[in-house]
């Protein structure tokens, strides 16, 4: 049977109640999903005929983690903790069935489960200090119980999920299945049902002093973070062996409420949201062609280890250069990396001949070769200055499809960031003749090099910001002497500091922040910018700015335009080529937009 107007689908297999979550696409645990699974579970105990539970999720997940857009709102019954209370106090047993990745209070229901079977491939976490919180619906209780502190605090403190086989490993599920989840899920229960004495797992408190050693230990690690939330992760799991569970759970509730309301907590939901923004542009979704041989103009060095991504992916790569001597230099320097990978065991010795085969270096001037798609350092000659290239800077790469001299409608520009041979961001330059076709092919190449993509225009977000940034610096030193400065670094994370992060926008912060910012609204009111967001995670993903800080068009947002326009003005006096306020100021002011209205346009 099935109850397809709710999230949830109800199936009988036997004695045993199958209850699907059906909440695409992650099956986040938002109110609709909560009330649903509680009326499931409260129909599973009154109905005779059922012994057991089984706890699953269509689609590609099992629950990825609480609806974070609920975080800081007036909470609505039921919550997640009285949830899984509700699946740990059940009359009946219930398992939990585990495919893609349960992360945060989807593994914290299964936490709650009297069992636990987990799908090979399967990833199962609590990455909840990277939003400057800790687990809030037991999992610091029920987690260390289970694996002890040790292993519980390795999990939380670095927030990274562990595969299936380790959790295995270490007790945290109790089977794992190459096919057949459901089925395996439903024996478990079962089982469990078979013999309702079985205990709740309590294997990780058995050694008390390896559990307290675990804590002084992880209390000495976290102590000089800036952040408050891995301090109040090794109080819950010390309380977690130290009180009875009921008292346990209630103190990492008060935990967790008094974190989400810390600023560090919302600046870090802030980037998590802006982070999943940036993909949401112009032309992403259009037609992809597919690049199976790659045209790479510019050699050296310092080249090499884009080449190396692009052979990575499985491209063909032509490598060109008019000099023989820096194509020799990167050829060489691409040979050594190979071999390093393959004494390093990242790949093997078929994997390197195969990727070495894929490149074949020519000279400039040899006769053209075909490519799917062109890098080039440089403008490719015979453009005229009225060309779409005309808005792209002179010293980032020029990405072009087919070949470059076809014309500006399928050429952009990238700036990998940060500036060294390990990017983890690219901006896409655009111009306005630009093809969707160009951007939607340029963003797929880019994932196929585990680059991530923000889209601007001009000389892109990252330089002018950087700019505002060192005036700002140079003006303050001026101002107040370097000592402010050093302060500000060390409140910002940019050197080992006990200073605590609630100081961090004080002192010299505000008119660094507000240079940038100002910068920030100069880039978007030319359309050089596509949201506020994109501009702060370009600083924060590429260029070190930290993320429990959110940026500086975060910093503006919660401070006020008004509030803003007001200290831009005041210190507009003494520095105008930093601090004269962006039009767009007073535009948004006068129509009553925010930065946050600017970034939700899409």
């Amino acid at each position: 049977m099935a109850e397809h107007s709710s999230p949830v689908e109800l199936e009988r297999r036997g004695h045993t109640l199958l209850i699907w979550m059906a909440n695409p696409p992650v099956n986040a645990l938002g109110h609709g999903l909560r009330l649903a699974l509680m009326t499931a579970l409260e129909q599973a105990v009154a109905e005779d005929g059922v012994t057991a539970i089984a706890l699953l999720a269509r689609g590609q997940t099992f629950p990825a983690g609480a609806d974070i857009s609920e975080f800081g709102k007036p909470p609505r019954a039921p919550i997640l903790p009285d949830l899984c209370a509700a699946i740990a106090d059940c009359a009946k047993p219930v398992v939990a069935g585990l495919h893609g990745t349960a992360l945060g209070g989807g593994l914290e229901l299964a936490l709650a489960a009297q069992g636990r079977v987990a799908l090979e491939g399967a990833r199962l976490g609590l990455p909840e200090v990277t939003l400057g919180l800790v687990p809030g619906a037991g999992g610091t209780q029920r987690l260390p119980a289970i694996t002890g502190a040790p292993v519980a605090l390795g999990m939380m403190l670095s927030g990274k999920p562990v595969s299936a086989a380790k959790a295995l490993q270490i007790g945290l599920v109790d089977q794992v299945v190459t096919e057949g989840l459901a089925e395996a899920t439903v024996a478990l229960a079962e089982a469990l049902a078979a013999d309702p004495h079985k205990a709740a797992r309590q294997d990780g408190f058995k050694d008390s002093k390896a559990y307290l050693s675990a804590i002084r230990a992880a209390r000495e690690q976290v102590a000089q973070q800036p952040l408050p939330a891995p301090r109040r992760l090794v109080d819950c799991v010390e309380a977690a062996l130290l009180l009875p569970l009921a008292q346990g759970l209630a103190f990492e509730r008060a935990c967790f409420t008094d974190l989400v309301a810390t600023p560090e907590a919302a600046a870090l939901r802030y980037a998590f949201a802006a982070e999943r923004r940036i993909a949401k542009m112009p032309g992403a979704r259009a037609r992809v062609r597919v690049v199976k041989n790659v045209t790479f103009v510019g050699a050296g060095v310092d080249a090499a280890p884009l080449v190396m991504r692009i052979l990575a992916s499985g491209a063909e790569v032509f490598w060109a250069d008019a000099s023989k001597s820096r194509l020799a230099d990167g050829l060489e320097a691409v040979a050594e990396a190979l071999e390093a990978a393959e004494t390093r065991q990242e790949i093997s010795e078929a994997e390197k001949q195969r990727r070495w085969a894929a490149l074949t270096p020519k000279l400039d001037g040899d006769e053209d070769v075909p490519a799917d798609l062109w890098i080039l350092s440089q403008r490719p000659e015979g453009q005229a200055p009225e060309e779409p290239l005309l808005l792209l800077p002179t010293d980032v790469p020029v990405m072009a499809l087919g070949r470059p001299a076809a014309g500006g409608a399928m050429q952009l520009g990238i700036s990998l960031l940060p500036d060294s041979a390990d990017p983890v961001l690219a901006e896409i330059l655009v111009g306005k003749s630009t093809s969707p076709e160009a951007i939607a092919t340029g963003l797929a190449f880019l994932r196929r090099l585990e680059i991530r993509a923000v889209q601007s225009a001009g000389q892109g977000i990252s330089k002018p910001l950087l700019r505002a940034f060192q005036g700002a610096i140079r003006h303050l030193n001026r101002t107040q002497g370097p000592q402010g400065i050093e302060d500000l670094f060390r409140r910002w994370g940019w050197e080992a500091s006990s200073i605590p992060s609630d100081a961090a926008f004080g002192g010299a912060a505000p008119q660094v922040l507000g240079a940038m910012a100002n910068a920030g609204l100069e880039l978007l009111g030319q359309g050089l910018a596509l949201r506020p967001s994109d501009i702060d995670v370009v600083l924060m993903k590429a260029q070190g700015f930290p993320r429990w800080a959110g940026g500086p068009m975060f910093w503006a947002g919660r401070r006020g335009l008004l509030v803003l326009r007001d200290d831009l003005r005041k210190w507009a006096e003494d520095a105008p080529e930093l601090y004269t306020p962006a039009p767009l100021l007073d535009d948004l002011i006068r129509g009553g937009l925010t930065l946050a209205d600017m970034d939700n346009a899409d």
